[in-house]
């Protein structure tokens, strides 16, 4: 879940809070995936006890997150005849008034109307409003937006195709580091495939630039979020020929991820092999543009664990496992740093690190331990020579019925899951 999003969440939430909406009332959360359970997480913190997690998904009946169980619709239904009270038990008779339900994904037309037709007749919160490509709405409002938003792209790729008019436009929608790094690792192999010579990458913000400059593209657009989303649109709606979206997850691929309900597929094999239709034995290209790294930090060579807990769409462990993690290592007589960007502290007891990215590679292979929260720092340094551990949540990957340990991990790398012991 992108910071924005988990931003423009909390505040809903506040204002929930603010106006006791809560009180009284029996909390449902309908959709288990990752910005769930980051909702979870914020009334938990706020005292707020959910009752359940309503999902579709067969597959994670009779699972849980953090207490709060996961079941069918048919738990919020019971509110009619019975109350189902903060731990899933029944009890007093009440109606649904007494009841709320809070919608954190991209379907909350679908999910809401989903509720209505089986019956349920209370308050239903669109917790997050996207304000994304993905508005599943046929209103005469919506519309208009799309209709507005597909004109302003028309007019960004007009621009585009007139600074490199024979280019294949090559479009990485959205700024996680990890998703545009797969997304140019196996374009080389793409182009080849098709037999195409020139290409332009148009990637958001000055992060997935920096990613590709670090595969060598010499023809790069840097778009912000909001006029990236006017691209997409356009590209789209039009049937906009001589590109491609490369991207595993979004509306215009959205039934790939049906795929998962019943089958496993990786991260990197999304895009290996549904994003750009290559063969298994498909080997990514590795980036060309990396740079020895300056070591002002004073790292010591082979003795320094570099520890990188942040990340903008992922749900971090608590400082407390961190400060741990970091004792266990100086214990074993390593320097520790955090990688940190503007804003964001050193864990306690350890030293900031801050680098571009073409230089964390070899700063982790000179330092020796590389720790990270499972982000897309974690695929830039995917290729280094030295002990590479990945972070993750007990979780699942969005509405799958598969962990994001599974299907985030990468060859060669250990994994830990937060409630382990410090490695």
């Amino acid at each position: 879940m992108e910071q924005r999003h988990k931003a423009a969440m909390a505040r809903v939430l506040d204002g929930l809070l603010g106006a006791r909406s809560f009180a009284g009332r029996v909390v449902f959360l309908f959709g288990h995936c990752n910005a769930t359970e980051a909702m979870a997480d914020y009334l938990l913190a706020q005292g707020v006890v959910p009752a359940a997690i309503l999902d579709n998904n067969e597959a994670k009946r009779g699972l849980s997150y953090r207490g709060i169980p996961i079941g069918p619709l048919e738990i919020v239904l019971a509110r009619v005849a019975g109350n189902i009270g903060a731990h899933g038990s029944a009890d007093d008779c009440v109606d649904s008034g007494d009841s709320i339900v809070l919608i954190a994904t991209r379907f909350f037309a679908p999910m809401s109307a989903q509720l209505r037709r089986l019956g349920y007749g209370g308050e239903i919160v669109q917790v997050v409003e996207y304000n994304s490509f993905a508005e599943y709405s046929l209103s005469d409002e919506t519309l208009g937006r799309q209709k507005a938003l597909v004109r302003e792209g028309v007019k960004i790729l007009e621009r585009v195709r007139a600074k490199y008019p024979a280019a294949h436009l090559v479009v990485c929608p959205h700024n996680p580091l990890g998703d545009v790094y797969w997304a140019l690792a196996f374009l080389p192999a793409y182009l080849s495939q098709r037999g195409i010579d020139e290409v332009v990458v148009a990637v958001v913000g000055g992060g997935c630039r920096q990613v590709a400059d670090m595969f060598g593209v010499a023809n790069i657009v840097t778009l912000e979020p909001d006029t990236m989303d006017a691209l997409t649109r356009a590209i789209v709606f039009t049937g906009a020929d001589n590109c491609i979206i490369a991207h595993h997850d979004r509306p215009y691929t959205d039934n790939i991820i049906k795929y998962l309900d019943k089958h496993f597929l990786s991260f990197i094999d999304y895009y290996r092999r549904l994003v750009y239709g290559l063969s298994q034995d498909t080997e990514p290209a590795p980036p060309v543009g990396a740079r020895e790294f300056d070591n002002r930090s004073g790292l010591r060579q082979g003795q320094t664990a570099i520890i990188a807990p942040y990340a903008k769409s992922v749900t971090r462990p608590p400082d407390a496992f961190w400060e741990g993690l970091a004792a266990a290592w100086r214990d074993k007589g390593y320097l520790v740093l955090t990688n940190v960007n503007a804003g964001e502290e050193p864990i306690k007891g350890t030293m900031p690190l801050a680098l571009p990215l073409d230089q964390m590679v070899s700063a982790a292979e000179y330092a020796g331990v590389f720790i990270g929260l499972r982000s897309g720092l974690c695929d830039i340094v995917h290729t280094a020579r030295c002990r590479r551990i990945a972070v993750f949540t007990d979780c699942y990957y969005s509405t799958t019925p598969h962990k994001i340990a599974d299907f985030f991990a990468l060859p060669g790398w250990e994994s830990v899951i937060y409630g382990d012991s410090p490695v």
